[in-house]
């Protein structure tokens, strides 16, 4: 199977976030050559590639009272702890982009300690064949629940976190089942995953 990958905090009120240093608008990716596929922009984005360094933000305010955090979050990307940075480079070392990001409370005092995640596979990963949505250079997910969105074994290979690069929208980001695992066994909490078929 492949996962979707996303945040459930759990919480009952949605709590902002402000980045307290870098510069948001300026964080873009370093290689902006299009593909052929959804258009990758010089604005901040999950699209697959690695982002430039030099903007990131390294402390970042959360809202509202303090409060248990899980160990993912959605803000201005999605924030993973080290359980999470390890489960997944065990399986892929040195492959994506982990940003020290330190979560504080309004008082200034810390809330957590957390990783920016940015994926680094840009992937076509969805068998055409197999799929029932419509392909108009993106997939056209109407939300049908008759239809499907199959994904391909072969197309995605050893790869275990990835953007792909003709579903825009969602997001999220797709994993493999070893990742699903790892990260399960781990227990990384503040995950929502949603299973899509896989052939080969």
């Amino acid at each position: 199977m492949v996962y979707y990958l996303s945040c459930d905090e759990g919480e009952e009120y949605s709590y902002g976030m402000k980045a307290l240093d870098g510069d948001l608008k300026q964080i873009k990716a370093a290689d902006l050559t299009q593909d052929g596929a959804i258009e990758i922009l010089p604005i901040r984005g999950k699209y697959g590639r690695a982002l430039e360094s030099t903007h990131m933000p390294t402390r970042i305010r959360i809202e509202g009272p303090e409060h248990p955090l899980t160990d993912l979050r959605d803000g201005y990307g999605m924030f993973v702890d080290a359980k999470f940075k390890a489960a997944l480079e065990k399986l892929e070392s040195g492959v994506h982009q982990f940003f020290p990001v330190a979560f504080v409370w309004e008082d200034g005092s810390p809330a957590a300690d957390r990783f920016w995640f940015n994926p680094c596979h840009r992937l076509d990963s969805v068998d055409r064949a197999k799929t029932s949505f419509e392909f108009r250079n993106i997939w056209y997910l109407d939300g049908d629940r008759t239809k499907k969105l199959v994904f391909n074994r072969a197309q995605i290979g050893n790869r275990h976190a990835w953007m792909d690069k003709f579903i825009s929208g969602m997001g999220g980001i797709w994993i493999s089942e070893a990742l699903k695992q790892n990260l399960e066994a781990a227990g990384v909490t503040g995950m929502a995953l949603r299973a899509y078929e896989e052939t080969d």
